[in-house]
């Protein structure tokens, strides 16, 4: 199959709202963990945001208020790049949507055209804080290497070099780290699943 402008744009906002869904995932479980942190339950969050990672308005419907003053440091302009970064992290994987499908469609040229697309939209490694980059990624997957784990390390580099509230060790932040330790490879996942699922019926038509 061809990937004509449509194609290559319908990829790429999946990617990226799958970015935003999981920075404002971040801000519901900082707001959750506020006021009664032994007793909260966090699986309604991950319940309703993994349903449609793609979807970065889902978490609305829990009707929980996100406010400035609620969030703090996340409301920085600093931590806004955290947002840039989750966006390039996720899309310097796409080497291995070939390793999801038996037949993948995705040559290199097109995934080096996603990649181009996403750092337009706004995907960018702040300070090299993200020690992988599409690249060797790239190398890795066209040498049928095993895939590096995808996790949430960078972010807590991030918390503790460039965090100040967040940086703090209580039991709030703990919390938040935690929970984004099992989000990170859970959106990554899910995403890939949403990716291959829409290409095969691509394929199909």
């Amino acid at each position: 199959m061809e990937f004509e402008f449509k194609e290559r744009t319908i990829l790429t906002e999946m990617v990226e709202n799958t970015a935003d869904s999981l920075f404002n995932t971040m801000k519901y479980v900082y707001v959750i963990s506020e006021s009664d942190f032994y007793n909260i339950s966090c699986k309604d969050i991950f319940k309703v945001a993994l349903s449609d990672v793609t979807n970065s308005n889902i978490l609305n419907n829990l009707g929980i208020q996100i406010s400035d003053s609620k969030i703090g440091e996340m409301a920085s302009e600093e931590f806004g790049r955290v947002r840039s970064m989750i966006h390039y992290a996720f899309i310097i994987r796409l080497p291995f949507l070939k390793r999801a499908m038996e037949f993948c469609p995705l040559k290199e040229n097109h995934l080096k055209d996603l990649y181009a697309l996403a750092i337009k939209r706004g995907a960018e490694n702040f300070g090299e804080i993200i020690e992988e980059d599409f690249k060797t990624m790239l190398k890795i997957s066209r040498n049928r290497l095993p895939e590096p784990p995808f996790d949430g390390e960078w972010f807590r580099r991030w918390i503790y070099t460039r965090g100040k509230e967040l940086s703090l060790i209580n039991n709030r932040n703990m919390f938040l780290l935690g929970c984004m330790d099992a989000m990170f490879p859970l959106y990554y996942s899910a995403l890939t699943e949403k990716l291959t699922t829409t290409l095969l019926k691509w394929q199909e038509l």
